[in-house]
């Protein structure tokens, strides 16, 4: 983008990000706070795999394709975490690409681009039955001296 602004060729359209942050602005009001938090991690894993992927930190929106979203996928199922995160099992990836395909689907209802990118690609998520804990679980819980901090919040 830089580099064709410098040459004096102007592309039109708007960014992934620009359409992020217009997405976070009209739905403020209507999620949870956590919701608008995982919406700012997923933004910033974008930005993560821009930077890597085009040395940029946004793209044209008529520049997303299916390869793109195949890119993204592949981009998160590998990414190392840099704290204490662990890395993202299938389920997260599939969250990540799940909120970048809503802001997406948005800019195809604003006419900002002519076609959903997403249209063909399937997001899978894996189901897991999870157990009930046992009586005996349930006890060594109750007992469990925990430091002071969250944890100990937890059991109250």
């Amino acid at each position: 983008m830089i580099k064709n602004r410098f040459l004096g060729i102007e592309e039109q359209g708007r960014t992934l990000l620009t359409t992020i942050t217009y997405h976070n602005k009209i739905s403020t009001g209507s999620l949870s706070p956590n919701t608008l938090k995982h919406n700012s991690t997923t933004e910033k894993y974008i930005k993560e795999f821009h930077l890597k992927q085009f040395s940029t930190t946004d793209v044209y929106l008529t520049k997303l394709n299916y390869k793109f979203n195949t890119d993204f996928e592949y981009a998160l199922r590998n990414r190392q975490p840099t704290d204490h995160q662990q890395t993202l099992n299938n389920n997260g990836v599939m969250k990540h690409i799940e909120r970048l395909r809503k802001v997406v689907k948005l800019a195809k209802k604003l006419d900002w681009i002519n076609k959903n990118p997403f249209e063909n690609y399937r997001i899978k998520f894996k189901k897991f039955d999870r157990d009930f804990l046992e009586e005996d679980e349930l006890q060594n819980l109750e007992k469990k001296k925990l430091k002071p901090g969250r944890l100990q919040l937890c059991l109250k």
